[in-house]
């Protein structure tokens, strides 16, 4: 059965001009943008081949020694005082009668591109190099921040001021970004880059599965997280052209200030005014939607809700509702009501909705880290780096395509159960591969071969993961539901580096890890109902009884 929205979605058009204009836009800026500052870090933050100290000063900033352009095994400033050949021992190792500090205060890189990162510029070796893995965890950890943040705002003040508000924000604080000296400053813009760049690009994936009818959302949403894919390789040209980190922070945070005009032509999502009740301002942009498309009103006006279908006889039923004695009869509520009571206490009320949601976060944890520990093991690829990295981002695009025609064909749940089952089942060969056969032939390339293959299904799987999350919550709780999902991916992503590390008790139990956990999620599958071509959610019964068969007679 299908909801009215529905119906009228169908009526002007499901790929009507309307539709297909705004979701290329929102796609654009909530798709492409965000993989911009998330793997443009990478870049920022991108070490050099090697460094080393050509000048020392002491407590007062007086120099002390230096050190000629060819390095030598030891540097004599004076027959007492000796600086050793390791750059990173002590303070540079200097050592005097009068013990005082010597720190160094000109060092020299060698890069293999000529670039410009926070490490040459702020001096981020020795003693100090761990702050370059901090910088990054900041920006996950304000992913994560963003996640859960902008599910709420988006569910509270609309799909277009929360997505449209977060890429001009993150535009502000990237270029902000570029201006700042100062170690601390960096990370803490940073970190708000994370909470804006996961928060619009969540919020647009929900704004447009909401403005599709259910049939078209498997093709929307391969189409749209394929713009991922193709933002994660555009990073790398970007940084290869403007090699200082500044100019890179500069060029891709101006795009994000085609929000501006866009306040005045994207509208907000019909589906979530009338969650919160505004069905006047939904029949003013459903009717935009139909002018746009060509096509004319039906007769009488759109008809979006249950209670503008049955306005006469609700007219009638305040008539009557007093009875013989005068006492006046409970009217029930409407959809309308049903929808605007919905409240995330309620998941929690229904076991139902409460188990889909789980499921959901414990695959959507599942495929994050699997795609990081995949994505670490195919890092061995020899040659220019620009160039692998733009290949890495490409490879996951076929993934995008293949799942539309499995999930046309199979449905959801056996195409997320394959995909789950085929990248657990790759990462425990990666696992158990040696480097050499027993006759001495070399491996590696296997190897990495099937570790590309891990992150090319664990990114099918990954998808329609997202596609189930919109499908299975109502609509007020949809933003929040797409929220904590992405807390859990974030979490995914910060525990990964942990997993990796226990490679140094035994070599096969990370691999093994990220497959075991991909083929009980491949099980966990089958609790989930199919939502193939159902209608989304509006209430939290309707969310409780999706993908079961509507009784005769009723609505599901």
């Amino acid at each position: 059965m299908t909801s009215l929205l529905d119906d009228a979605l169908h009526y002007i058009g499901k790929y009507g001009r309307y539709q297909v204009f705004a979701c290329i836009i929102i796609t654009i800026i909530g798709a492409w943008f965000p993989p911009l500052h998330i793997m443009g870090a990478i870049f920022s933050a991108d070490r050099p081949l090697s460094y080393q100290c050509i000048q020392w000063s002491d407590a007062g900033g007086n120099i002390v020694g230096s050190r000629p352009e060819k390095e030598t095994t030891r540097v004599e400033l004076s027959s007492d005082d000796v600086i050793t050949s390791d750059e990173c021992t002590g303070s540079l190792g200097f050592n005097n009668k009068s013990s005082e500090e010597v720190v160094c205060t000109n060092w020299k890189y060698e890069t293999e591109y000529n670039e410009s990162t926070i490490v040459t510029q702020l001096d981020l070796v020795c003693d100090r190099k761990i702050l370059v893995e901090l910088s990054q965890t900041f920006l996950l950890f304000g992913m994560l921040v963003g996640s859960l943040m902008f599910g709420y705002l988006s569910d509270t003040f609309g799909r277009k001021r929360t997505l449209l508000g977060a890429c001009l924000a993150n535009g502000v604080i990237g270029i902000g970004v570029s201006f700042v000296w100062n170690y601390l400053g960096i990370v803490a813009l940073w970190f708000l880059v994370g909470v804006c760049a996961q928060g619009y690009n969540q919020v647009q994936f929900v704004t447009i599965m909401e403005m599709f009818p259910p049939e078209c959302r498997t093709l929307l949403g391969s189409c749209n997280t394929m713009f991922w894919g193709v933002g994660v390789a555009s990073i790398a040209p970007i940084a290869y052209i403007l090699r200082n980190w500044r100019d890179m922070q500069i060029a891709i945070s101006v795009l994000c200030f085609v929000a501006v005009p866009l306040f005045c032509i994207i509208d907000d999502s019909v589906r979530w005014l009338l969650s919160t009740g505004r069905t006047d301002d939904a029949i003013i942009v459903i009717n935009k939607m139909a002018r746009c498309n060509g096509i004319a009103p039906p007769p009488g006006g759109f008809v979006l809700t249950k209670a503008q279908q049955d306005d006469d006889d609700l007219q009638q039923h305040d008539e009557d509702s007093s009875d013989a004695n005068g006492d006046v009869t409970e009217t029930p509520q409407t959809k309308e009501q049903i929808i605007a009571s919905c409240r995330v206490k309620d998941v929690f009320k229904n076991r139902r909705v409460l188990l889909n949601m789980c499921v959901v976060m414990f695959m959507w944890l599942t495929s994050t880290m699997t795609y990081y520990g995949a994505s670490i093991n195919s890092t061995n690829l020899a040659g220019n780096k620009y160039i692998n990295f733009s290949l890495l981002g490409l490879a996951e695009v076929p993934g995008y395509i293949l799942i539309f025609f499995t999930m046309t064909w199979w449905g959801r749940r056996p195409s997320l159960s394959l995909f789950f089952f085929i990248a657990g089942a790759a990462s425990f060969t990666t696992a158990f591969l040696p480097a050499k056969s027993e006759n001495g032939t070399d491996l590696t390339v296997v190897i990495i071969a099937v570790a590309v293959l891990v992150k090319l299904f664990i990114v099918c799987a990954y998808t329609i993961n997202l596609i189930c999350c919109t499908e299975l919550l109502p609509t007020p709780l949809r933003n929040f539901g797409f929220g904590i999902g992405s807390v859990f991916g974030s979490i995914g992503f910060m525990v990964a580096p942990f997993v990796l590390y226990l490679a140094d008790f035994a070599e096969y139990l990370p691999l093994s890890i990220f497959g075991g956990l991909c083929i009980i999620s491949s099980l966990l599958v089958f609790a989930l109902p199919e939502t193939k071509d159902n209608p989304l959610p509006e209430t939290m019964e309707e969310a409780a009884n999706i993908g079961r068969r509507a009784p005769k007679g009723g609505q599901e």
